[in-house]
Formats: C-alpha cells, structure tokens, sequence
C-alpha cells in the first residue's frame, strides 16, 4: 500500500474549513437581521400599548373633569402632571355647600422607561418630564384635537423621528391614536 491514501494525515483541509467559517458567518448574519427586525417591531408594539395607554387615560381624566388634560407645555410632559398626580373629584354636588370630594390615585402610575430621562427625579407635581416611547422619542399630545375625531391627538414620531401625519408618505413610521394601525 504506497499509495496516497495511506500517507493522508487526519484533520480538515484549509478549503474545508473556509468553507464551513463561510456558512456560519452567513447564518450568523441572517440570524444579526432577523433579531434587528424583531427588535424594531417589539419597539413598534410597546410604542403603540404606550399611545393606548395615554389615551385610555385621557379618557378617564374626561370622565372626571368633564375635559381633557390641558395642554399648558409644549411636549408630553403636561400628560405626566395631570394623569400622574393623585385627583380630588367632587362626587356629590351641593346646592347650599361645597358638596362632597373625594380623593383617587392617579390615572396612570408612569414606569420610569416611559419617562424622559432627566438629571432629578421625576414627579408629576414638581418635575414632570417628558413621556418617551420606545424609540427614546417625545410623544407628542395636542388638545385641541387636529386629527383626531374622538378625543385628543397622541402620536410618536417612530423610529425616524419624523413627524409624518399622512400614511400615504414613503417612509412612514409613526404610532397615532388616530390612525388605522391603532
């Protein structure tokens, strides 16, 4: 037996092996894509339970003060403030008296990775921040309403952080109360 076959060392042959590096580098590339995207729609879906949120919770404000938060800031921060602050509701009205209040915790007890970071402590009464989505975006609020027939605007700009109102437009990505996705 003076044959090759027998002279052969044990082990893989270089191209073997650029061969298999070259699959799992692919794999691994496919798998980088897949969990960016799963990531982005994770970001997408807490964004829009947060915009329901705030919106279910106007809705009860409204129920309550017979309005909805005002918008006395220019950002979200006044939704932390009126939704996030223990409430005293007038439950029985009084022709001679003052009538009969009672006391309610807050709509919304706001977790901290909705609220905009910020150097002091956020507190609805004396530091209301920013609400943020998941995309560390301002949510925006306005009430009045411009878009929305049925109670006040709320909206997140997305991942783009570009405030584009009509869905018709290319790169749309934002989460409103308004729109059809919500």
């Amino acid at each position: 037996m003076v044959g090759g076959a027998m002279n052969r060392k044990k082990g893989f042959t270089l191209v073997e092996l650029l061969v298999v590096i070259t699959i799992i580098v692919i794999l691994m590339s496919l798998l980088v894509v897949l969990i960016s995207v799963l990531i982005d729609k994770a970001r997408y879906a807490k964004t829009a339970t947060t915009i329901k949120m705030l919106d279910e919770a106007c809705k009860a404000y409204q129920v309550d003060f017979s309005c909805y938060p005002p918008k006395d800031s220019k950002d979200s921060s006044c939704l932390h403030q009126h939704l996030g602050m223990p409430r005293r509701i007038q439950t029985v009205k009084s022709d001679t008296g003052p009538g009969i209040y009672s006391n309610k915790p807050p709509i919304v007890d706001f977790p901290r990775d909705i609220l905009q970071e910020n150097s002091k402590a956020p507190d609805p009464k004396s530091n209301p921040v920013p609400i943020v989505d998941a995309f560390d975006q301002v949510i925006g609020y306005n009430n009045p309403p411009v878009y929305n027939r049925r109670g006040v605007d709320i909206w997140s700009v997305g991942k783009n952080g570009k405030a584009e109102y009509d869905e018709k437009v290319n790169d749309y990505d934002d989460v409103t109360n308004w729109s059809k996705e919500y």
